[in-house]
């Protein structure tokens, strides 16, 4: 595993990614730019995720720089501990915006660390224009709906030149797309993570 993409073990099964040529670090719940809109995190503010995930990980980050060396991934979350799992659940359970965060009751697959949200800056370090933001909880945000949207002109070629190039990418180095937001990639299926692995409360 690359040491310019980690660089610190936590235990003994995650790693702590950290920032590169080819990899941008912002913590959404690490800050006030989320939908809860304060810090989630406090102290816990470093991007983890499970060795497993981290390796498919500088996979992807392979793959965009072979496309173009210029870009670089933008990772919005990564590792989520139970515990805010809990309180994002509890600002959305009864809306609807409840599909969009898993019910800590089973477990969200960020929980173990097998999930991160990502997305592309192009040369300037802007993010390329998806469509919708990161954490955006509107229809618009789904790969499900993406045909019907271009059709109905709500989403543009651009946009969909990007979440392909981005689903690629991370197609490529094995994630699987969460249907429901475009940012969101899980490193092994949600019912295989549940079952073999612990939870990070």
């Amino acid at each position: 595993m690359p040491a310019d993409l980690l660089f610190a073990s936590l235990a003994s099964d995650f790693v702590e990614l950290r920032e590169s040529q080819a990899l941008a670090i912002d913590l959404r719940y690490a800050s006030a730019n989320n939908f809860i809109g304060h810090d989630l995190y406090g102290e816990f503010n470093k991007a983890f995720l499970h060795k497993i995930a981290a390796e498919k990980l500088e996979k992807a980050i392979q793959a965009l720089q072979k496309i173009n060396s210029k870009y670089r991934l933008i990772v919005f979350d990564a590792l989520r501990p139970q515990s805010v799992q809990y309180v994002l659940w509890d600002k959305v359970k009864g809306t609807d915006q409840e599909q969009y965060v898993a019910n800590p009751a089973i477990g969200s697959v960020h929980s173990f660390g097998f999930a991160v949200d990502v997305s592309i800056l192009n040369e300037a370090g802007q993010e390329l224009d998806m469509g919708t933001p990161f954490d955006d909880f509107t229809p618009l945000a789904q790969p499900v709906l993406e045909e019907k949207f271009l059709t109905e002109g709500k989403l543009k070629d651009i946009h969909m030149r990007n979440r392909l190039l981005l689903r690629k990418v991370m197609q490529d180095a094995t994630f699987i797309q969460l249907p429901l937001e475009w940012w969101h990639f899980d490193a092994l299926p949600a019912a295989e993570v549940r079952a073999k692995y612990k939870i990070v409360e």
